[in-house]
């Protein structure tokens, strides 16, 4: 097991960052001539039709980064530095360096460069390129407007383009999935659950943002469920390398990818299956054993990775449903047309489609919540811990509970070549920083370690709790001691939130040899989007905490906080910290109460507040 790489001599991070560099920006000077002491000739041929969602695909290329890291550091990164040389915007070379990199000890927690920096083609619209730093020579930006006036009006799926768009999003799945990939071992017990948990905040994270923009909730697009209609909505992603999906296309009978064929009849017979074993409450293994329901079964068979109970039984539901939706313009490959950006980790989160496909999926979970039995409010009370207030303060801003967003333009510095970056102008969403300040009491004989909850949700038209129950964000997560006796004010940061990306590195600042505020990976949220936009008239929204006893909740002694992206993210080689489900309280139906205020009504260590959030362009 042990490998060359990790028996070379230790190299300083910031060293051993700018080696690793060449794996990822096209070096000029460097010799083309292939590494033939590596084997990688089979790989080649996935290159061009690289998708982790083609599970034999994904296999090879684990199996080749594993030979790779076997090769020893130098050959290593040699070998991807050949392969960034040839194939410069290749999704597939990135995508085998980073878990060649992530598989090899010695280089296993070196910060990488972000991928807008490395795969800036695949991640930025042709349009947005602005200038060679070089030469100074600026490229007109085609603005999306038609003969017809406005894109917006003609198609209103525009109006998020600057959401979905967020080089942060496209990162932020594409890592997570980098990390937990489908075909290789599970990496936690939880993975299932983290899988479903994780789509589930992004969705309605995006609900929110629509209702901001005065556009509906998506509305589920799937095999039994809307696919004998035509797709209503067209996108064209403007990237190299990646097709248009024309409005009003069909889905097929059977979509041709390599040597794989999909039928559609199979996915809604797959369908069908889970939703009768959920039904049941256990799914059938290959044996014909019952195994029973659970969120983390259920999310590894619907995402059919290697922890699926019986994929023969229940299919490759949400890996197939990204190749069938990439491939409407060619499904069985006789015109050789580019799939669209559904194919892919990095891309597929910018396409409407995307949430649309999420929802689908996302319904296979939510009816396995609804079979469980809604909570009650012993089932959310500790004893001893009293919630007193929760105020919210803007850093410019003297009013309690207003939170602020404000819309900007920013330049990314991208390489195509080491010696000729480029700048990339996209407008991006931000926020104004904010505090809360969590007043709280342990009425306790002994000192309490507690657990913070935070979570936020749009006001909508509908009363009903539980079916804004999937409306809530995740925040922040983290872990206070509180003194016995104690009446005591916790400070909360924003930027300290536990679903967020720790600030990475840029291949500037590895080249200036500063790493020292490195990632310890990059599937967190992006810090940019903690919050949803809101409205310029002040959106109102709900702030709901909930505070439990860490003691109880830690899922083991080890776990003394939670730190960094854990909220979606998990923690890399480790269980999840948390033993709650993930979610918590919202991971159940909510029928038990009438509305917020009866929910935390009689629950001393709970809080709502109302608030509001201003679009301040």
């Amino acid at each position: 097991m042990a490998t060359e790489c990790c028996k070379t001599q230790k190299i300083a991070i910031a060293d051993l960052a700018k080696k690793v560099l060449r794996a990822f920006v096209k070096d000029l000077n460097q010799d083309t001539d292939m590494i033939e002491f590596v084997s990688i000739t089979e790989p080649l041929e996935d290159i061009p039709k690289f998708t982790v969602f083609d599970v034999n695909q994904s296999k090879r290329a684990h199996e080749t980064a594993r030979r790779l890291a076997d090769a020893g550091l130098e050959d290593m990164i040699t070998a991807l530095s050949d392969l960034k040389n040839r194939y410069p915007n290749s999704f597939y070379v990135d995508y085998l360096a980073r878990i060649a990199l992530f598989e090899c000890p010695e280089t296993k927690f070196v910060p990488l460069p972000p991928a807008h920096q490395t795969l800036q083609r695949v991640m930025f619209q042709k349009s947005k390129y602005v200038r060679t730093l070089e030469t100074g020579v600026k490229v007109s930006q085609r603005r999306r407007f038609s003969s017809l006036g406005n894109p917006a009006v003609q198609n209103p799926e525009h109006k998020l383009d600057w959401w979905r768009e967020d080089p942060g999003l496209s990162e932020h799945h594409y890592n997570w999935h980098l990390y937990y990939p489908a075909s290789e071992p599970l990496k936690m017990e939880r993975q299932g659950e983290l899988f479903a948990y994780m789509h589930e905040q992004k969705l309605a994270r995006y609900n929110c943002e629509r209702l901001a923009v005065g556009l509906p909730l998506v509305v589920q697009y799937g095999p039994g469920v809307g696919w004998e209609n035509p797709l209503p909505e067209g996108y064209n992603p403007n990237l190299e390398g990646y097709s248009f999906r024309a409005l009003g296309m069909n889905i097929p009978d059977s979509t041709t990818r390599g040597s794989r064929i999909i039928l559609t009849g199979n996915m809604i017979f797959n369908k069908d299956r889970l939703l009768t074993g959920i039904a049941r409450g256990h799914l059938e293994d290959r044996q014909g054993q019952h195994v029973p329901l659970s969120m983390t079964k259920l999310g590894c068979t619907v995402e059919a990775n290697v922890g699926s109970v019986n994929r023969y039984l229940y299919g490759n539901v949400h890996n197939n449903g990204h190749v069938v939706l990439a491939s409407l313009n060619d499904p069985d490959g006789r015109y050789d047309i580019e799939a669209g950006p559904m194919i892919n980790t990095l891309t597929s989160a910018k396409d409407p489609v995307f949430y649309r496909w999420h929802k689908f999926v996302d319904s296979f979970f939510e009816y396995f919540r609804k079979s469980l039995d809604p909570y009650t409010k012993q089932d959310l009370q500790i004893e001893g811990i009293e919630l007193m207030d929760v105020a919210v303060n803007s850093s410019d801003h003297p009013d309690q509970n207003q939170l602020f967003t404000q819309m900007k333009e920013k330049y990314y510095l991208v390489y195509i070549e080491k010696e000729n970056p480029e700048k990339v102008l996209q407008q991006v969403l931000d926020y104004t920083p904010f505090q809360y300040t969590f007043t709280v009491k342990n009425t306790r004989k002994d000192a309490a370690k507690v657990v913070f909850r935070v979570f936020l949700a749009p006001y909508r038209h509908s009363d009903d709790l539980d079916e804004r129950r999937n409306d809530f964000i995740e925040l922040d997560r983290f872990v206070e001691e509180i003194e016995r006796g104690q009446e005591k004010k916790v400070l909360r940061d924003s930027k300290d939130s536990s679903v967020l990306l720790p600030p990475g590195v840029t291949i500037e600042e590895i080249l200036a040899g500063d790493v020292g505020k490195a990632a310890a990976c990059g599937c967190g949220w992006p810090r940019n989007l903690l919050l949803p936009r809101g409205t310029q008239e002040g959106m109102p929204v709900q702030l709901y905490v909930l505070v439990t006893d860490w003691v109880v909740d830690a899922a083991g002694p080890e776990f003394q906080d939670l730190t960094a992206s854990v909220s979606y993210c998990g923690k890399q080689g480790s269980e999840y910290p948390d033993k709650r489900p993930m979610g918590f309280p919202f991971d159940r139906p909510l029928n038990n109460w009438r509305d917020m205020k009866d929910m935390v009504s009689g629950v001393k260590n709970s809080h709502v507040s109302d608030l509001t959030i201003t679009f301040k362009n």
